[in-house]
């Protein structure tokens, strides 16, 4: 049976148990006594019966189900209320570190900073000297051309100021002479 269809045969059951006893009830009026009263206490454990014929089922199935879950309930909250208290004592803990790690990653940031000064001082060094030897390499080879292109010019001036005296200095009979020792040395 489902609970509605028991719920309707105890109503049923009530006020066909209630009619006849507040009947018999009326006609003792003339009468007044202990029969109301008694009608009444009649009434209330038929009702009070049916009820729990009825509704002790649904009820108890009730009140052990709602039982059975409050104390789940209070199982459950015991437990979350445990983890919590955990995670806010391990939250607590890592906030009593903070000020350590935040000091100690100022000590490292300033140790890298330090660091990274010496390096870039080490490296600016030796950039300037690779530099350095790279200017006097070009001012050498810059020198040795120019050295070079002097004497190319001296050689050549000597040369025009060479020829130009020669041409003004030596005669038809020296050239011929030249030429006849030159032709001997061929011959030989």
């Amino acid at each position: 049976m489902t609970h509605r269809t028991r719920l309707l045969c105890a109503l049923a059951l009530v006020l066909l148990a209630v009619t006849p006893l507040a009947a018999f009830a009326e006609e003792g009026a003339a009468d007044p006594g202990w029969a109301p009263t008694i009608a009444k206490i009649i009434n209330f454990a038929i009702l009070a019966a049916i009820i729990v014929y009825y509704g002790r089922g649904p009820i108890g199935e009730y009140l052990r189900t709602r039982s059975t879950t409050i104390r789940k309930d209070l199982v459950d909250s015991k437990a979350l209320r445990a983890n919590a208290e955990q995670q806010l004592a391990g939250v607590r803990q890592r906030l009593s570190v903070l000020p350590g790690e935040l000091a100690e990653m100022k000590r490292r940031g300033e140790e890298e900073l330090a660091a990274e000064k010496i390096r870039l001082a080490e490296a600016t060094a030796h950039e300037r000297q690779r530099l350095v030897d790279q200017m006097r390499r070009e001012i050498e080879l810059q020198s040795r051309l120019a050295r070079r292109e002097l004497v190319q010019h001296s050689v050549e001036l000597s040369m025009s100021i060479a020829r130009a005296r020669i041409e003004k200095d030596i005669t038809p009979a020296d050239q011929a002479r030249l030429i006849d020792r030159y032709a001997s040395g061929v011959r030989a």
